[in-house]
């Protein structure tokens, strides 16, 4: 979607930074690496439909904004893995 297609890139990168600082759910003292997987499948999801080509790019400037983030680091994976399915 374009930005001239009504899409709002700036509140969708808002929404992908706070998820990307999100802490990750706990179960029993663990982290559930299950859910952790499922959200980051659908943030990939996300910026696939937003940015098309470009969300690999997209993801990785994401992930250098959270260095310390696992999960914006399974989200930039998760698009590069759909990428090469393409």
């Amino acid at each position: 979607m374009n930005e001239d297609e009504g899409s709002t890139p700036d509140k969708l990168q808002a929404m992908l930074d706070v998820i990307a600082r999100s802490e990750p759910s706990f179960e029993n003292g663990q982290v559930d690496f299950g859910r952790l997987k499922v959200d980051a499948a659908r943030a990939a999801g996300v910026l696939i439909e937003f940015y098309g080509d470009a969300a690999l790019e997209r993801a990785k400037l994401i992930e250098q904004r959270s260095p310390q983030s696992h999960f914006a680091r399974m989200v930039t994976a998760e698009v590069g893995r759909r990428g090469r399915r393409s």
